[in-house]
């Protein structure tokens, strides 16, 4: 059985809020997207940031006829943010949502409420099995003093190892997505590794070209900042679709950037501030036993030791970072209880701080109750999440060497 697989990742960029906080020109956006999956041109579909499920409902809607197959993946307060359609049967779903998602204190990054997840779908078309991932890791926001550094290799760890561990019984996997990554990370290429896939970008034909594929931050995209430009003038790759061979033979056709401005008019927008990665492969069904002799499931990768070894020591620093933490909110917890004590009596000696007293011990209330449970609670989690990857990579570096 031969099939050709036409595959599609965008990130939407699509915060129901109000601009300047959500997302501008949201709505216009969502439906010329809509128009463009209804034309029939994708057979397999992953989108991310579509934190409302309302959305999701629209879009799916508008491409019944073309991409009738679907599933959203709920999590967090605001929900992933990730779906994908299909137009051949959804036979089977599974979500892993990741140990570490940032802070709940950072309300201004908003990646913990999201939850972010790596969804799979098991897609059948005739007697094959594909399994198609789509998955949101945490944005990286500073490179030169990236807090999130150590949440974001956890979450690649995790993906890499959920992949691994659900993809041997398909003919072929995709792994889709925004990574926040670019090809020079540590985590894209603990995924390459751990995961045994391979990046359709850079196996394309014409790879050799000059086209680095930047998906974001693009100088022609007219929601890139300024101050970005100056950053990073050809924006950066940080959207993927990663394939890797099972039980069938498979050929990459053909990877390119898509879905970039809605129109030829200069005064458009673009669908979002990300581009789209399409990519088309040949799939070829062969014999298990040929399949299993294949190369296919001995890729060629870099070397797991050393990327092993950066890789802990970097969720090791997170976990130093999380326990001295843990003693400043202890320290912040007595002092701030100190006062809280030392105020109580107050108001009888000086009957006119009677409600600035009031209010202070309110305010005293709060701050202590979220030290409590982030100092004792969330910094504990972390770094228990932190320690079991890295103790999983461990275990591997071992297997390794």
């Amino acid at each position: 059985m031969d099939v050709v697989l036409r595959v599609l990742t965008l990130n939407c960029w699509a915060l129901p809020q109000p601009w300047p906080i959500g997302s501008k020109h949201r709505s216009y956006r969502l439906a010329k997207l809509a128009e463009a999956l209804a034309a029939g041109t994708y057979d397999i579909v992953a989108l991310q940031e579509l934190w409302d499920e309302s959305d999701f409902v629209k879009i799916k809607d508008a491409v019944r006829s073309t991409l009738p197959f679907s599933h959203y993946y709920h999590s967090g307060l605001t929900g992933s943010g990730v779906c994908i359609l299909s137009r051949f049967p959804i036979v089977s779903t599974l979500m892993h949502r990741y140990s570490l998602n940032g802070y709940a204190h950072h309300i201004h990054r908003g990646d913990w409420f999201g939850g972010k997840v790596v969804g799979m779908a098991e897609v059948e078309i005739g007697d094959l099995n594909i399994n198609v991932y789509s998955t949101h890791l945490h944005a990286e926001y500073d490179k030169e003093n990236d807090l999130y550094l150590p949440h974001r290799l956890c979450q690649a760890f995790e993906l890499s190892q959920f992949v691994k561990h659900t993809a041997k019984g398909a003919h072929l996997s995709l792994v889709t997505g925004d990574f926040n990554m670019e090809p020079s990370d540590l985590g894209y290429r603990v995924i390459l590794c751990n995961a045994k896939v391979k990046d359709a970008w850079t196996m394309r034909s014409t790879s050799a070209d000059d086209d680095t594929g930047a998906t974001c931050e693009r100088p022609d995209n007219i929601y890139t900042p300024k101050s970005m430009l100056k950053l990073c003038p050809d924006g950066k790759r940080l959207d993927y679709i990663m394939y890797r061979k099972g039980h069938a033979d498979i050929e990459l056709v053909k990877c390119e950037n898509r879905l970039n401005r809605i129109s030829e008019n200069e005064d458009d927008v673009n669908y979002s501030d990300h581009i789209a990665v399409y990519a088309e492969f040949q799939i070829k069904t062969m014999g298990r036993r040929s399949s299993m002799n294949s190369s296919a499931t001995k890729e060629e990768c870099e070397p797991a030791a050393p990327l092993l070894g950066k890789a802990i020591q970097i969720l090791e620093n997170g976990e130093r970072r999380a326990k001295w933490d843990r003693r400043f909110y202890v320290a912040i917890i007595v002092v701030l209880a100190t006062i809280f004590i030392a105020s109580v009596n107050v108001e009888i000696h000086f009957p006119a701080w009677a409600i600035p007293a009031l209010i202070t011990r309110v305010l005293l209330t709060l701050i202590i109750g979220f030290c409590v449970w982030y100092g004792f609670f969330g910094l504990t989690m972390e770094e228990k999440a932190l320690k079991a990857a890295k103790l999983s990579m461990v275990q591997l570096l071992n297997d390794t060497t």
